[in-house]
């Protein structure tokens, strides 16, 4: 079980959920370790209310009595106002195909219902940290074809700009500040996302995939070593993808 850290600050949370006991559960642990969370029932009350005033972190349900919370997720990430605000889905929908998918749309995590609470405090805790930006702390970082501006989360890959969610940008960080070297997978949940063991591998996998896509040819570059985990190679040509 992963072990809570101390969160930085108070924190502003959207609970999106219908279900009322869910959502009281959610909202009283949340609360007991210091933070303030606003609970939202449907998709029309979270896209109503989270753009006009940015949380700090959204909890989605994906089955809302007006539609998919998927479909709420991708029109925050579109929106500028709320693009960076970490999403952490918490669903019964725990299939292979929908969490690639929410992973692929821009959450930052995903937890299957039912779960244990530290465990998704812990998850609350990572994604809070990651936000306050401490993961990168380099000026800009270059490899080969792959250039990142931290401070802005600027990545241009092959010429081109590229849209990374939070998660996503800090794992390629990671990966261009330490060209050809190879990481195992709780190491990237640690090193990288400073989550611990609190993100499945999955996570890591489903990210490591849609990176690549969204990087394009440069992104043959993350390649996998089999048996062990990724790395970023120098050449293309050295790379074997998924």
């Amino acid at each position: 079980m992963p072990q809570e850290a101390q969160d930085t600050g108070t924190a502003r949370i959207a609970i999106v959920e219908d279900e009322a006991d869910m959502a009281r559960v959610l909202e009283f642990n949340l609360k007991q370790r210091g933070h303030d969370a606003v609970i939202l029932e449907t998709c029309s009350a979270a896209l109503n209310a989270i753009p006009t005033a940015p949380p700090d972190l959204v909890l989605l349900d994906v089955r809302l009595p007006d539609g998919s919370g998927l479909d709420v997720l991708q029109q925050l990430r579109g929106d500028k106002r709320t693009a960076d605000v970490p999403v952490i889905i918490v669903s019964a929908m725990g299939d292979e195909e929908t969490v690639v998918d929410g992973l692929n749309r821009g959450a930052d995590d995903y937890v299957t219902k039912p779960f244990r609470v530290h465990e998704l405090m812990a998850r609350v805790s990572a994604a809070l940290r990651r936000r306050t930006g401490v993961a990168v702390e380099a000026a800009s970082l270059v490899c080969g074809d792959i250039s990142l501006v931290p401070d802005r989360r600027e990545v241009v890959a092959g010429g081109s700009d590229v849209s990374l969610t939070r998660s996503e940008f800090d794992l390629l960080a990671h990966f261009v500040a330490n060209p050809d070297r190879v990481f195992t997978r709780q190491q990237l949940c640690h090193q990288a996302l400073g989550a611990g063991n609190a993100v499945q591998e999955r996570t890591i996998d489903a990210h490591i995939r849609t990176i690549r896509k969204k990087l394009g040819e440069p992104g043959k570059r993350l390649a996998t070593v089999w048996g062990i985990g990724y790395k970023l190679v120098e050449s293309p040509a050295d790379s074997t993808a998924e």
